[in-house]
């Protein structure tokens, strides 16, 4: 990404925004509400152009690359995953067709997403049927089967949006392990409200007015971006 700006109308939303994304490296995003966040996101996920500047990939311009081609080879984790009152098998498939092919495919995308172990607990394993909006079970493992759901298509680049509403210890602390495990499998980028899911990524952006303040790992940013220290010391590390 090399200078690219974005706006809707008058208003600027990222101004001259660049940076390089390695492949299979976890990319967290991290700044104040209004700072531009989701529509960076947006913008990586191809649902936006860029006004201005530069996108390639692999060195060729985003903008000759096939669209639904490369939507295809991307996951989107929402704020709050997507659960049907269905079985866990079609929850991750999304219907597929139930063949031992895919029966196979369905349990790999689970191991790689950290969840294999429960379901292979439960008495049905992945024909067991997880209830209206997934109350059959907990916050992180909804968003285990979201990953998996997503692994299950065969993407190169997963979106990570972390929910903003408050989360129990459980859940937090199952976000940061599912990043820490699917490390160098795909490409993760996240954006972060709490900045203990992150502390491993191998490269955080702060955002702030649509630019990016600083760039780093965890530790480099605690040492030198004071805008990075007010919300460690906001978040009590």
């Amino acid at each position: 990404m090399d200078n690219v700006s974005f706006g809707y109308g008058e208003k600027r939303i990222l101004n001259s925004v660049s940076f390089a994304i390695v492949k299979d490296q976890v990319i967290a995003i991290v700044g104040e509400s209004g700072s531009g966040k989701s529509t960076l996101m947006n913008i990586l996920a191809g649902l936006f152009l860029p006004d201005s500047g530069l996108i390639t990939l692999d060195g060729i311009n985003m903008k000759e690359i096939d669209r639904n081609h490369f939507q295809k080879k991307i996951g989107y984790i929402t704020q709050e995953p997507v659960i049907f009152d269905d079985t866990i098998y079609n929850n991750v498939s999304f219907w597929d067709k139930d063949t031992d092919e895919n029966r196979k495919k369905c349990k790999e995308a689970l191991n790689k997403a950290s969840v294999l172990e429960f379901v292979e607990s439960l008495e049905n394993k992945e024909d067991s049927r997880l209830g209206n909006n997934g109350v059959m079970v907990s916050g992180g493992q909804k968003q285990r089967i979201s990953i998996a759901r997503e692994l299950y298509k065969g993407i190169d680049l997963l979106l990570m949006d972390e929910a903003t509403s408050a989360l129990d210890s459980e859940t937090e602390l199952g976000i940061q392990e599912n990043i820490d495990k699917l490390r160098g499998q795909v490409t993760i980028i996240i954006i972060a409200h709490r900045l203990s899911t992150i502390k491993n990524a191998d490269r955080i952006l702060l955002l702030k007015d649509g630019e990016i303040q600083a760039s780093g790992d965890f530790e480099e940013l605690e040492k030198h971006s004071i805008g990075f220290k007010k919300m460690v010391a906001l978040q009590g590390f």
